[in-house]
């Protein structure tokens, strides 16, 4: 038999069903707690709870004022990624996300992104990935070419104009970043990273995808092997 959920959770359920589906849109207000309640026929305090429940998840959000009440939530990319990193960063500190799994999940998203790249960048796309890669090569520090070679690879994936890439991929490479970090690393190495970024420029510049793939793949799989 099936345990009977709470009606705050049923009703949250279908208010988030309607939300995923389309049903009630980004900024559209929903009805009051009193409405609510008399909607599905429940307490105002379940209908409250239920509200709750959905604010904690990032669905809607409620204002005070004159004009106040409660709406969906407008998607937010940065809370959207804040969110997948800080899960991603509890996993990998209690051992439930290893490292060759970072690298794999790596691989599917920027392998192709080179590629697609060097097929679809504009101009302004290829002058940020050249400065980019100019910083990774000018910094001084561990951590600031760490960051700066993030922002390569945040460079390449742009160029790439997938939107849904371009929003998983960040928390990825801040796990592998905070790891990179802590790691000693060898004293050749960055002179490598500069070499591959140099490489990947060439081809996406030159518009050639699949050197520009290939040429993504042996420096990642070069990262792997770093860490090994």
């Amino acid at each position: 038999m099936r345990k009977v959920r709470p009606a705050y959770h049923q009703i949250a359920d279908q208010i988030r069903d309607l939300i995923m589906g389309g049903g009630l849109q980004p900024g559209q207000q929903l009805p009051s707690e009193a409405q609510l309640s008399a909607n599905f026929g429940v307490s105002r305090n379940t209908a409250r709870e239920a509200l709750r429940m959905l604010s904690s998840q990032g669905l809607i959000q409620t204002t005070r004022g004159t004009s106040g009440g409660t709406f969906v939530a407008i998607p937010d990319p940065i809370f959207v990624q804040n969110n997948i990193e800080n899960g991603l960063g509890l996993m990998n500190g209690g051992d439930r996300l290893t490292a060759a799994e970072i690298y794999e999940t790596r691989l599917v998203l920027e392998v192709p992104a080179a590629r697609w790249a060097a097929e679809r960048r504009t101009d302004e796309d290829l002058e940020r990935i050249r400065i980019a890669a100019a910083s990774v090569e000018g910094g001084r520090e561990t951590d600031e070419r760490t960051d700066h070679s993030v922002d390569f690879h945040h460079a390449v994936l742009e160029a790439a104009g997938n939107r849904l890439m371009s929003l998983i991929a960040p928390p990825v490479w801040r796990v592998f970043a905070r790891c990179a970090k802590d790691s000693p690393g060898k004293p050749h190495l960055w002179h490598d990273i500069d070499c591959d970024h140099a490489e990947i420029l060439e081809h996406i510049q030159c518009g050639d995808g699949e050197a520009a793939a290939m040429a993504m793949k042996v420096h990642l799989e070069r990262l792997r092997d770093s860490e090994s």
